[in-house]
Formats: C-alpha cells, structure tokens, sequence
C-alpha cells in the first residue's frame, strides 16, 4: 500500500474493464434466461388459454346439441286391459202361433210368455174376433189364419172359408176379403194348409194382389217346397217372408224344445228366422222353459220385423 503526503493510503486501482467485463456477462445470462423463461411462461400460458378454450367451445357445442334434443320423458306404463269385445248385435227370431180362435185360454196361455208372439188366428171360429181383440190389446202381432186347400182334403179339411184349386178367380178374392173381414187388427196373412193350392201361382197371385191393397204382408208357411207365394210377392212388390222351423210336428216337449235350438242356430247364421208353432200344451210348456235360452241368445221380435229379412 502506497502513503500519500496527505496521509491518506491508497489501495492499488483494480483492472475496472475486467469488473465491467465481468457484471455485463452476468446481466445477459440474466436476461436471456429471464427472456427463454418468459417465452417458456407465455407458451404454458397459451396452452393453457388453449385448452380453456377447447373444452369451453365443446362444453357449448355439446349445450346446444342438448337444446336441440328433446328432454326425455319418463315413460309411464299404462295398465294392460284385456282386448276390447267387438259389438256384435243379436240374430233375431219370430215365433208365429198357428190356428188361434177356438179357446181363449190357449191365447192367455200365450200372453203369460214375455216375449213378442204373433197371434194366427183362423176365421169364422167361435173366438176369433175376441183373440184377434185381446191379442191386441196386448200388443201381439196378429194374422189372418187364412185356409187353403191341402193336397190330401180329404183327410186333412181345412176349414170354414178355405180356397181351393177349382174356384174362379173372383170367387177366390171373394173369400179373401170375407176372411180379412173375419179377424179384426190383422197385419198380415199366412197360410193355414195350402200345400195344393200355393203352387197355383194364378190363383195364388189373386190372394197377394188382395194383401198388396190392403197394405198387409204375406208370410208363407212353406207347407211344401214348391210353393210360389213368396216368389209372387216379390214379383208384385208386396211384403213378404217364409217360414224356416215348424217347431211342432210332433207334439211332445224334448222335440219341440229341440227345433226351438235349431231356430236358433238358423238365426245365428242368417241373421234372423221365423218358426211356426200351434197351441199344444206341450208347445206352450217348452217355449215357457226355453224362454232364459231365447234372449241369451237371441232376440225374440214380432213376426212383421223380420218381413223382407226372413226369405225362402
């Protein structure tokens, strides 16, 4: 160390561009590394704000698309009923009783059954007037019972103001006229017999020709196959019907009980039929116990319904 005058010493003078040299060095480490840790912050944060931005656009886009679909509803499940019956509606059936007129009772008989029944009642008997009244008033279908000739007269007569195969043409509508005048409330004829004399379409065309002005329907008993009365009819256009069951032919309760089920069965597959039956006790006593069988099954209805319904 070196003494000034001053007494002062004086430290020897360092290489200073060295110092200077030296902290510049340093000062540009520093910067570059402030500057590569910088870009390295910058690009970090870029990725970042890049991924930021990405699932924020998808968050969005996926939002959206929710918007556009529907929400989804629970589905509640309906209780499962059983299918739904189709409506069918009942064949219907008409029950004429035949050859009404000689007792009073048998009609009251009749009358206790609640069904529709229709009245046949024959003229000139001692009650035809009163059963043709009563029925009536009753609100039973009546018919005029009218008699023609069968073709074994001999042993089968029948009756009081019969037609037959040899009278004229005017002595036929003669008798019609006198047999409507018979029995009172009438709305319409059938055939009591007449297997001869309803193949006999010339005079059998006169009696439908009477019915026609009269405004009353004509119901073919079918007392054979070959009978024209209900296909003259309809050439005429008047109202007419044929009958498909007899239900009596013998008069015993299980036969009659079982052409009551075939009535039915024909009922069921045309839709509707007509049986003819007579006042035999045993007649009476079976409709009386298939009554419940009947409107299960089908609907009993008066005769005039089933007028152009009911063919051959």
């Amino acid at each position: 160390m070196v003494v000034l005058p001053t007494g002062k010493s004086e430290e020897p003078k360092r290489n200073t561009r060295m110092s200077k040299n030296k902290t510049s060095k340093r000062g540009s480490l520093r910067t570059k590394t402030l500057f590569i840790f910088g870009i390295a912050l910058g690009f970090f944060i870029m990725v970042i704000a890049g991924f930021i931005l990405y699932y924020g656009y998808k968050s969005k886009e996926g939002e959206q698309k929710n918007l556009l679909i529907p929400p989804q509803v629970a589905k509640i499940e309906k209780p499962q009923l059983p299918p739904a019956k189709t409506f069918v509606p009942k064949a219907k059936v008409a029950i004429v009783i035949d050859d009404m007129g000689q007792d009073i009772k048998q009609l009251r008989e009749l009358l206790e059954i609640d069904v529709p029944i229709s009245i046949a009642v024959l003229p000139f008997l001692p009650y035809s007037k009163d059963v043709a009244k009563e029925a009536n008033l009753n609100g039973r279908e009546v018919l005029l019972h009218l008699p023609m000739e069968p073709k074994d007269s001999r042993n089968h007569d029948p009756g009081k103001g019969a037609l037959f195969t040899d009278m004229s043409e005017a002595k036929v509508a003669e008798q019609v006229k006198k047999g409507i005048d018979a029995v009172p409330y009438i709305t319409g004829i059938n055939n009591h017999m007449g297997s001869m004399f309803t193949e006999d379409e010339r005079l059998m065309k006169v009696v439908l020709e009477i019915a026609k002005t009269k405004n009353i329907f004509f119901l073919d008993s079918k007392t054979t196959n070959k009978s024209a009365a209900y296909r003259l009819a309809k050439e005429i256009g008047l109202r007419a019907a044929s009958r498909q069951v007899f239900l009596d032919n013998k008069e015993d309760i299980n036969y009659v009980k079982a052409q009551i089920l075939e009535l039915i069965e024909i009922a069921k597959k045309r839709g509707s039929a007509i049986a003819i039956g007579h006042p035999h006790p045993a007649t009476i006593l079976a409709i009386k116990e298939m009554i419940h069988t009947l409107n299960q099954d089908v609907n009993v209805v008066a005769v005039s319904s089933l007028i152009d319904s009911a063919g051959e």
